[in-house]
């Protein structure tokens, strides 16, 4: 009879370990799961940014100087491009 009791401990701590086992499992995927869709949020709202400051329009500072004969010529603006 004590032999039967043991055994049935032992075999209910081996399934409340199991058990616990799977709760620290699934809270760990659950873990990275949140920080994969903030690694992507975070991803995309970087990408969006770029693409606003590459998207912007340029100064008149900010644009390509060409030489004066540009001005005068389309032809030698294409061949005489810095």
């Amino acid at each position: 009879m004590r032999v039967l009791i043991v055994l049935l401990i032992a075999i209910f701590a081996l399934v409340q370990s199991f058990n616990y086992d799977q709760l620290v499992y699934e809270a760990l995927l659950d873990d990275l799961e949140r920080e994969a869709v903030h690694r992507d949020l975070a991803n995309r709202v970087l990408h969006k940014r770029q693409m606003d400051l590459s998207d912007r329009v340029r100064r008149a500072s900010e644009k390509k100087s060409y030489p004066r004969n540009c001005y005068f010529s389309p032809i030698q603006c294409l061949l005489t491009r810095n």
